[in-house]
């Protein structure tokens, strides 16, 4: 299987799972991201939010969720050997809850880090992942790709919730890295 139908058959069974957990999908994209597309896909959801009835502070926490996801996505997934940036994210509706899912090609030599910073970030308190960002902040390494990883944790910290994460191996040089969010509504 090829890596672009790799990554099409998850971005299905992402669609799937949101069907087998009774959520509503109310925005979903498969491909390429740039900076006019963030702003049309915010603000379709801003929109949807607000016509639900969603509270400010939900709409806000959302929106800044998914705009931290959608940059990750830009200045840090890897792509394909063809040069396509291959990514998706879904973005739904639960009785308690909405849920954002993001998933980009990553290097295999770095999901251990990835991962790792998921990990300390859900075994931490609220106030404990708000001390990560603030030390991030001050003595965070600078990625090559210019990312210090403030955008997992500031999700981390407007999710107020844990971030499921699942990886996908794709050959030996790419993985698919999935990472999900659940907003409570308030």
């Amino acid at each position: 299987m090829s890596i672009l139908e790799s990554c099409k058959a998850k971005y299905k069974d992402s669609q799937q799972l949101f069907e087998r957990k009774d959520a509503t999908l109310f925005l979903t994209h498969f491909g390429e991201l740039n900076s006019e597309k963030i702003t049309d896909l915010s603000s379709k959801t801003e929109e949807h939010l607000i016509q639900i009835g969603a509270t400010k502070r939900t709409v806000r926490n959302i929106f800044n969720i998914l705009i931290e996801g959608l940059q990750n996505i830009i200045n840090h997934g890897e792509t394909s050997p063809n040069g396509e940036q291959l990514s998706f994210f879904n973005v739904g509706e639960l009785e308690n809850h909405f849920i954002v899912t993001f998933s980009n090609l990553i290097s295999n030599d770095k999901t251990n880090n990835v991962i790792e910073s998921i990990q300390k970030l859900n075994n931490a308190d609220q106030a404990g992942v708000k001390e990560i960002y603030l030390k991030t902040l001050t003595n965070g390494e600078i990625s090559e790709k210019g990312g210090a990883g403030l955008g997992i944790i500031t999700m981390a910290m407007k999710s107020k919730n844990t971030i499921d994460h699942q990886l996908t191996k794709i050959n030996d040089e790419l993985s698919l890295i999935t990472i999900e969010t659940k907003i409570d509504k308030n």
